[in-house]
Order: C-alpha cells, then structure tokens, then sequence
C-alpha cells in the first residue's frame, strides 16, 4: 500500500515499517516479537512478517527468541567507505596526524544535510564525544560541520538549515543563523574552523574541509580532544599547521587521483 508523505512523494508503507523494525531494533540492542510489536504499535502478525522477510534476507538475525540487526550494515557501509577517494586518500594521513598530536582525528563526510563520521585514529590519552562511526551530527555543532558549510554556497548552506534547523547541542552550540554566517567567513579566512564545546561540553576540535572531486564527496579532517589541552596557544602553534598540511597532502594524493 502506497501512501502520500508531505513533501508529495510516494511512500510504500511495507517499506517505512521495515526501517522502523530495523530502527527499533537497533536502538533496542535486540528485542522480541512482542516487544517489536508493542514498540511499534503494530499487529504481532505484522511484526512476524516483518520480521521474518529481515531474516531470511539476511540484515535481522534470530537467537533463541530474540531479534537483532546483523553485521550486513557493516558490510555494506564498510564497503562503501573503502571505495570512497576521500577514505583512502586521508585515512593514512590521519592515523599519521593522530601520532603527531597524541590527540584524537577524524575524517568526516557531508550526507543528506548532517556530518557523518566516517573514520576516526584514536588516541589512548584524548577524549571526545565518542560518537559511533556513521553517526549522523548536525552541520553547525562540529568543527568538521563547520568545516564543510564553509565550502557550500550560502544557498546551500540556507537549504540545510531550513531542513535541520540549528538545535542546540551545548549551551556554547551556536543556535542563530547570522552568528553561524559570521564563523563561516572566519573559516574561509583561516582555512580552519574551531568547536569549544558546542557538541559536548569540555571537548574542542579544529577541522578543515577537504573537496574530494573524484567522487563528488565533500569532506573534512579534525583533531579533538578535551579543552584543557586544546588551549588557543597550542591550535594556532602546533594543530593547525599539522591540520593544514595534511589536507594539502590529502588534496594532492586526490588530485593525482582524477
């Protein structure tokens, strides 16, 4: 059955309760029959269905009486990532910077309006959000966000925010749109953006945004780590220097690429 969502398109229902299965078992860690169904609001024999077709192809695994999401999205994201100019490209520059540094990096895409994580070299003596691989992070709360609204038109730059708004992450989240165009061309002015604790309290992070053309990927590389380490002195000194010379040697590897 077709349904007619808010912005016109059509929308199959069959499809919308699968992902909504599949979300639920995920932020569930695992759940039952019973429990899908109640969670959902949806009949059990729906949910059995549902169920039972996520099985059989292979993205829901069953143990005993419980259901959860299997390793698929692993593989598929995984090879997404691998495959992707910019991840190969920064990877080794990244785990090189994090050595540098002592501090944690990232590597960090633009997707559908929010910044994706999509690698990032831990280091055993530095903090952050500890936000999951593929995490979805608004644009404006992160240095890498920040990094790559600097990049985008401000037509564009209009388009997300009216689509995701500025909600506040932090009580130092930046939550008006004339303040977030003034970081944006104080970005643009040193080639690096810097997050004080606007995704969580107590971490900072310096990003710059890397335009990967052989795969029409917008991007960005960051270091993070807790504020009391990541002081004025020590960003416009050491970090932003090594931050600007790897997206230099990031950009170059792409450009040999095309």
């Amino acid at each position: 059955m077709a349904d007619q969502s808010e912005s016109g398109s059509r929308r199959l229902q069959s499809v919308d309760q699968a992902f909504a299965v599949m979300d639920f078992l995920d932020e569930a860690d695992g759940a039952t029959l019973s429990e899908t169904a109640d969670a959902l609001d949806m009949p059990p024999s729906t949910a059995h269905i549902h169920l039972g077709t996520l099985v059989e192809t292979g993205y829901v695994v069953r143990n005993g009486n419980v259901y959860r999401c299997s390793f698929r999205f692993l593989e598929r994201g995984g090879r997404m990532r691998d495959e992707m100019a910019l991840f190969r490209a920064a990877k080794p520059e990244i785990d090189n910077l994090q050595e540098q540094t002592d501090e944690h990096t990232n590597i960090t895409v633009e997707e559908d309006g929010y910044a994706v994580q999509l690698y990032k070299s831990h280091s055993q003596q530095s903090i952050d959000d500890d936000a999951p691989l593929g995490d979805h992070l608004y644009l404006h709360t992160t240095a890498t966000g920040k990094a790559i609204l600097s990049e985008l038109s401000a037509e564009t730059v209009e388009g997300i925010l009216d689509e995701r708004g500025l909600p506040a992450r932090t009580d130092d989240t930046i939550t008006d749109r004339e303040t977030l165009f003034e970081e944006l061309e104080t970005i643009r002015e040193r080639d690096y953006s810097i997050n004080r604790g606007e995704h969580f309290p107590g971490v900072a992070a310096i990003g710059t945004a890397i335009v990967s053309e052989p795969d029409d990927a917008i991007g960005a590389i960051s270091i993070s780590g807790p504020l009391s380490r990541m002081g004025p002195e020590r960003v416009e000194d050491d970090l932003a220097p090594a931050l600007m010379n790897k997206k230099n040697i990031i950009e170059l590897k792409l450009k040999r690429a095309e």
